[in-house]
C-alpha cells in the first residue's frame, strides 16, 4: 500500500472512529437574535417550512418527499460522512425537504467517489419523477462534503453545499467544477477533523462562484445533533436560497450569499457567524 492510499485509509478509520464515539456532538442552536436583513433570514431558515415530509427507505438511497406548496420539488443529492447514514442526518434532512425540497440520501458511510450519490438521483428520478423540478445541487458531510464536488461533475449539478467537507483524507476532490457552478461552503469554527484551514484551499481551487460561511465555536459533529445547530441553520438557508421553488423566497435567500454587499449578506457581526469569504464570482453573481 503506499503513503497515499495509506493515508486515506488511516484518514476513514479516524473518522468512523470519531463519529461513534465522539461525546461532543452536541450544538446549540442560536445566534439569530433579532432583527432584519441577515438576522430575519436566519431566524426564518431556524423554523421548519410548509411542507410536509414523507421519509422512504430503499436499499442504496433514502429519499425525504415533501408534499405541499407548488406540488414540484427541486432535489438535493447528499452524501454522509465517515461511519454515518443518512439516519444519522435525518432530522437535518427532513427539516431541509420541509421546505419543499426533494431530498435523495445515498445509504452509504462511504460517499467520497460520488457516485453512490449519482445512484440516488437516479433512484428518485425514477421514483418521483413527474413530482421534481429541473433543479440539483449536490451536498454532504465531512467525507459526503468533499464527495459532494464529485458527484456534482457526475451529474452535472448546478450547484454544491458541502458541510465542513474533508478533502485530504477520507477523499479528495477529483477535478474542478464547472465555471457555472455555485458553492456554498459551511465550516465549523472549532472543527479539528475537517477544518477549513486544510481544506479551504482545495474548495477554492475547485469552484469559480464560492461564498465560505464559518460558524461560531461549532465542531465537527455539530450536523449530526438534531436540526443541526447553526451550520444547520446556515444550510437550510443555502438550501432556500439554491432550490426553492417559490422563485420570491430564493430570491431574498439568495441575497445572504450573492451579489455586492447588503444588510441581507451573511455576516461576522451575528454573533452565530466567525468568518464569511466570499470571492469575485459570488460578489459578481446575480441573487
Amino acid at each position: 500500500m503506499n503513503w497515499t492510499m495509506k493515508r486515506l485509509a488511516l484518514g476513514s478509520a479516524a473518522m468512523m472512529a470519531c463519529l461513534f464515539f465522539s461525546t461532543s456532538a452536541f450544538a446549540l442552536n442560536g445566534g439569530g437574535g433579532g432583527g432584519e436583513g441577515f438576522a430575519e433570514l436566519f431566524n426564518e431558515a431556524e423554523d421548519d417550512g410548509p411542507c410536509s415530509v414523507n421519509r422512504v427507505s430503499g436499499l442504496s438511497s433514502t429519499y425525504y418527499i415533501p408534499s405541499g406548496g407548488s406540488g414540484q420539488y427541486n432535489v438535493l443529492v447528499w452524501g454522509n460522512g465517515t461511519g454515518g447514514t443518512s439516519l444519522t442526518y435525518s432530522s437535518l434532512l427532513e427539516s431541509v425537504a420541509s421546505h419543499c425540497i426533494a431530498v435523495a440520501a445515498a445509504n452509504t458511510s462511504n460517499s467520497g467517489t460520488g457516485e453512490e450519490m449519482q445512484s440516488a438521483l437516479n433512484g428518485i428520478r425514477s421514483r418521483y419523477g413527474s413530482i421534481l423540478g429541473q433543479k440539483v445541487c449536490t451536498a454532504g458531510h465531512s467525507q459526503g462534503g468533499g464527495g459532494s464536488f464529485n458527484a456534482a461533475n457526475r451529474i452535472g449539478a448546478d450547484c454544491v453545499i458541502p458541510v465542513q467537507p474533508d478533502t485530504v483524507f477520507t477523499t479528495r476532490i477529483y477535478s474542478d467544477l464547472a465555471s457555472h457552478v455555485e458553492v456554498i461552503t459551511l465550516w465549523g469554527e472549532s472543527d479539528t477533523l475537517a477544518p477549513a484551514s486544510t481544506n479551504r484551499g482545495n474548495v477554492e481551487d475547485a469552484s469559480s462562484i464560492l461564498t465560505q460561511v464559518e460558524t461560531d465555536g461549532e465542531g465537527h459533529f455539530a450536523p449530526t445533533s438534531g436540526r443541526g445547530g447553526d451550520i444547520g441553520t446556515m444550510f437550510r438557508m443555502a438550501n432556500i436560497a439554491q432550490l426553492s421553488n417559490d422563485a420570491s423566497r430564493a430570491t431574498r435567500f439568495r441575497q445572504a450569499f450573492w451579489g455586492p454587499d447588503t444588510d441581507f449578506t451573511v455576516t461576522e457581526s451575528n454573533s452565530a457567524i466567525s468568518d464569511v469569504r466570499r470571492d469575485s464570482g459570488a460578489r459578481a453573481t446575480q441573487p
